[in-house]
């Protein structure tokens, strides 16, 4: 079945672990790319919202931090520029109102 494998002389099937996947007759599973996901049991991998992001072999994706964002299917954040700030969580960074400024990386 989808989302379990077996190794040569077994008697069944066993669930892939979360941050794996498998197609039918697998004989083991794959490790999800960074930038996605899996639940146990996975019969393919979900890409990471813009936002977020994940290392490979993820059980889930994890917000950016605040002065970082992604455009989805990301395995790191990216720091917001200078004259640019974000809150956690962003797809993209905010360019600051004139007579104000930031630093690389700023959260307001």
């Amino acid at each position: 079945d989808d989302g379990t494998y077996s190794s040569t002389g077994q008697d069944s099937c066993t669930e892939c672990d979360s941050g794996y996947y498998s197609s039918t007759g697998e004989a083991s599973c794959t490790k999800c790319d960074g930038g996605s996901y899996s639940a146990a049991g996975a019969s393919s991998c979900t890409s990471c919202d813009a936002g977020t992001y994940s290392g490979a072999g993820a059980d889930a994706c994890s917000d950016c931090e605040a002065g970082d964002y992604s455009d989805g299917r990301a395995s790191s954040c990216t720091t917001c520029a200078a004259g640019t700030y974000s809150d956690a969580g962003a797809s993209s960074c905010t360019s600051c109102d004139a007579g104000t400024y930031s630093g690389a990386g700023a959260d307001a």
